[in-house]
Order: C-alpha cells, then sequence, then structure tokens
C-alpha cells in the first residue's frame, strides 16, 4: 500500500515540481493551495505525511504545524516545513512548533526526498487504511480558523503562566517567600481547598501548606506526607502529626529535574470536585517551570552549607 502526501503549497510552480519529485518516488499526492485548506484535507483524508510551506497568506505553516500537533486525531502525522528561509531563528522556531523536519528548499529538492524517505522508513510511521470519512467530522475553514484562534489564546495563556512562574524565583534563597507566591499565583487561576509545596532536602523534607480556614491542616498536612513518601520523598523534619484526612481528587504532581526528584505539588479542589483537565494541564505546566526555581533554590541553600537531594529518584 503505497503511503499518501499531502502537500500544502502556494506557488502553482512549486507545487508541481515537489508534486512531480514525490511522485516520481512512488507515493500518492494529494495537494492543496492555503493552510486553511490543507488542514481541511488532512482531517478528511488521514494523509501519512504533510510537508507545508512556512511563507503563506492566511494561516501560516507553522501554525499548521501547532494544529495539527495539538489536535488528538492528527498530532501522530509527521509534518515537514519546507521553505526558503534558512535562518537560526526561523529553524528554531520550525522545531519548536513541532515540526519533524524543517528542510529549506532547494533545486531538486534533494533534502525534502531524503527526509522523506527517513520519516517514512520509520516502522511506527505506516499507510493508513483509507475508511469512508464522516463529513461531520471534518471542521469546515471558519471552524478551523476558531481552532487556531484559541490554540493561540492558549499557547499566549501558557506562555503568560510560565513567566510568572520564573518570577518566583527573585526570593530564591527563602522557601516560605517561594511558597506564599506560588499559592497566590495558583489562587489567581484555579480554586483550592488546600494547597501544598514540599522541597526535598536530602535527607528530610520542607512543606508549606496553604489551607482553607474549614480545612484540618494538621490533617491536610498528614495527607501531604503520606503522598510525598509514597513518592520517595523523605519524611518531613517537622512531625506532621497523625490525624490524617483524606481527599477526593487531589492533584499530586511530583517536581523533577534530571531524573531527581526535588519535590512536590499537591491540590486539593474545593467541594471534593474534579478538575477539568484544561486545568490539570496548567498545573503540569507550572509544575515543569517550578523545578527550575526549586532547583534554583536548592543550589543556593547548598552554598550555605545544607544538604540537598543528589541521587537520582529510584536508586
Amino acid at each position: 500500500m503505497p503511503f499518501r502526501l499531502l502537500l500544502i503549497e502556494d506557488s502553482p510552480t512549486q507545487l508541481l515540481s515537489i508534486r512531480k519529485s514525490l511522485e516520481h518516488e512512488g507515493h500518492e499526492v494529494i495537494s492543496a493551495r492555503t493552510g486553511a485548506e490543507g488542514l481541511v484535507m488532512a482531517y478528511n483524508e488521514s494523509p501519512d505525511l504533510i510537508i507545508s510551506d512556512v511563507v503563506m497568506s492566511g494561516i501560516n505553516g507553522y501554525q499548521v504545524c501547532r494544529l495539527v500537533k495539538s489536535d488528538p486525531d492528527l498530532q501522530g502525522t509527521p509534518v515537514v516545513l519546507l521553505t526558503r528561509l534558512d535562518g537560526s531563528i526561523d529553524r528554531f522556531w520550525g522545531l519548536k512548533s513541532g515540526a519533524d523536519r524543517y528542510i529549506p528548499k532547494e533545486p531538486g529538492f534533494s533534502s525534502l526526498i531524503k527526509a522523506v524517505r527517513e520519516i517514512l522508513s520509520d516502522t511506527s510511521v505506516r499507510p493508513r487504511l483509507r475508511a469512508v470519512s464522516d463529513q461531520t467530522r471534518v471542521p469546515a475553514i471558519d471552524e478551523i480558523n476558531s481552532r487556531l484562534n484559541q490554540l493561540l489564546e492558549r499557547l499566549l495563556f501558557e506562555a503568560t503562566i510560565a513567566d510568572e512562574v520564573r518570577k518566583i524565583a527573585d526570593d530564591i534563597g527563602d522557601i516560605e517567600v517561594i511558597a506564599e507566591k506560588l499559592f497566590v499565583l495558583l489562587g489567581s487561576f484555579t480554586d483550592y481547598q488546600g494547597c501544598a509545596l514540599v522541597v526535598n532536602h536530602g535527607s528530610f523534607s520542607v512543606a508549606n501548606i496553604d489551607a482553607a480556614k474549614s480545612s484540618n491542616e494538621q490533617g491536610m498536612l498528614a495527607y501531604v506526607m503520606k503522598i510525598a513518601m509514597q513518592l520517595g520523598l523523605p519524611a518531613l523534619k517537622e512531625d506532621a502529626g497523625k490525624a490524617l484526612q483524606s481527599f477526593d481528587h487531589a492533584i499530586t504532581q511530583p517536581i523533577d529535574s534530571s531524573g531527581i526528584r526535588l519535590g512536590l505539588l499537591v491540590i486539593i479542589p474545593p467541594n471534593g470536585q474534579p478538575y477539568k483537565p484544561g486545568d490539570q494541564k496548567v498545573i503540569r505546566l507550572v509544575c515543569e517551570q517550578l523545578s527550575t526555581v526549586i532547583r534554583l533554590y536548592l543550589s543556593y541553600v547548598q552554598r550555605q552549607g545544607m544538604p540537598v537531594p543528589t541521587t537520582p529518584f529510584g536508586k
């Protein structure tokens, strides 16, 4: 069964030349002249590989790639970005958009052909069975534009959250201030009944708790410590007590860096209601950025002669 490639190119001349080169390799090639049209075809035709020009009016190649890689129905499809732009910044942005390859245009398209061969030789990429498409699931161009706007808004939000977490590092020598700023940030975009930041100091852990007035703080501390020890963190330096309380749907997100478990973030939802997937994703993003903050804090306390974790988690 031959591979089916989707080629998105706004230049008729370039489209024809690239298409002939790919067909000469034995592939079936379907084509689109705009990013929006290409995305509709991606949903409708289930290609094995998408090749897109970068500089196009309307939805450009970077945006095409972002939408493909963020959609569960398409994210497994390899994407090659093909462009005349060959600066280091352009290449960096192309790969950050999720592209599997970023190839400069050149006479004969030899680099493109080589990249296509390499991608399609991967055993995880197999020719797909062509089922009759469900037209009710194929988005119209207006819907694709709407999805793009939603994606850009989400990326801006995530970038803002990441920047706010990094600002916490301004008070890198005081874990209590770091935790307090973290709780304020988390409270600005999500409700919680209680929140805890646990930091691994090597031979012991330190926990900072933000509990609602109606919560049993000692019960929450005992709960947090139980979870922390289950995840391989050492016991608290202070006594957590035995008034263990249970909480439904709590998020327990480890904070790891270079294989070392630096700490743990625990967030307990109000009224025992589970957080939505979008909220969970943002909390994971916070922990990814928080790992840098905690690593800087531990570097600071190590310079002060305090112990820090050095053994990779699980060893």
